[in-house]
């Protein structure tokens, strides 16, 4: 009787967990694209070293067909750091002057135009719940 109660809430674990929400569709887009002024790129870094090398988890091209461009991507509940940039000379690359400082339109969450923006994750990064439906991040210029 005990094995048959043992085995029953395990498979009711093991089901409930099958059936919960890992996932979520989430539209992502950036504002203030010039429109037809160079693909803008998405890169989605999942944890803190992603975002310290600079090697993004999730990485997109959203063309630049409009002043906001967008895409729905299926990401793991968690947190991410959401960036991009507007690839004014189609190099597939950002490109920086000789201070670092990016040359082409800039996306980072949790940034708003204003100074630099950190290279912390922790200050970056927005968290995907169940119940989110959409992140905006806008493109600014240095």
């Amino acid at each position: 009787m005990k094995r048959a109660f043992v085995f029953f809430l395990l498979s009711v674990i093991i089901t409930f967990n099958c059936f919960s929400q890992s996932t979520k569709d989430v539209i992502i887009e950036f504002t203030n694209v010039v429109p037809r002024g160079g693909p803008v790129y998405l890169t989605i870094f999942s944890n803190a070293e992603e975002f310290r090398k600079e090697e993004p988890k999730y990485m997109y091209d959203l063309g630049d067909s409009g002043a906001v461009v967008s895409r729905v991507v299926t990401l793991p509940l968690g947190d991410y750091v959401i960036s991009g940039f507007q690839d004014a000379n189609n190099n597939k690359d950002m490109d920086y002057n000789l201070l670092g400082i990016p040359r082409e339109s800039v996306a980072i969450s949790n940034y708003n135009g204003r100074g630099i923006p950190t290279k912390n994750f922790d200050r970056q990064k927005v968290t995907v719940t169940a119940a989110t439906d959409k992140i905006s991040v806008g493109l600014f210029k240095f």
